[in-house]
């Protein structure tokens, strides 16, 4: 089963009893899903699940099929939205450790320390090419010196 918080729950449910409102008929799903702007097979898994807890109740006739409120007071035995809390403490934290790495890169870059460790790199290969002329190379042909 679908996992249903207590926000869409109260959100399903309102958009029920608007559209039998507004209609004087029990809406379908798609007026339901467009009304709340929900693709219509995710509220179709969430209706089910709503059916499920006796919450609503799916209707299917020779003609259509349409969603009535059985028992809202079962929407507050639903869980509050605790997985979109730990999403948004998990993007806080995302957040923060790029926010650390930037100020780590610009202190690493405004304080020149980047440009004198690549100067210095650039003085060793200097040195070592200019030794390389100085040196006599290794005679392959000699024994062992």
């Amino acid at each position: 089963m679908i996992h249903v918080t207590r926000e869409d729950g109260h959100l399903i449910v309102a958009a029920v009893r608007i559209l039998e409102h507004r209609e004087q008929t029990p809406p379908g799903h798609e007026a339901v899903a467009e009304l709340i702007r929900m693709p219509v097979e995710a509220l179709r898994l969430k209706v089910a699940a709503l059916e499920e807890l006796g919450i609503l109740q799916r209707v299917e006739s020779a003609w259509d099929t349409h969603v009535e409120v059985r028992d809202h007071a079962l929407l507050d035995d639903l869980e509050p939205t605790a997985e979109s809390s730990a999403m948004e403490e998990d993007l806080a934290d995302f957040d923060r450790r790029k926010q650390q790495e930037a100020d780590r890169m610009a202190r690493l870059f405004a304080d020149g320390d980047h440009e004198k460790k690549r100067r210095e790199k650039i003085k060793e290969m200097d040195e070592g090419l200019f030794d390389y002329e100085k040196r006599k190379p290794r005679d392959p042909f000699a024994d062992g010196e």
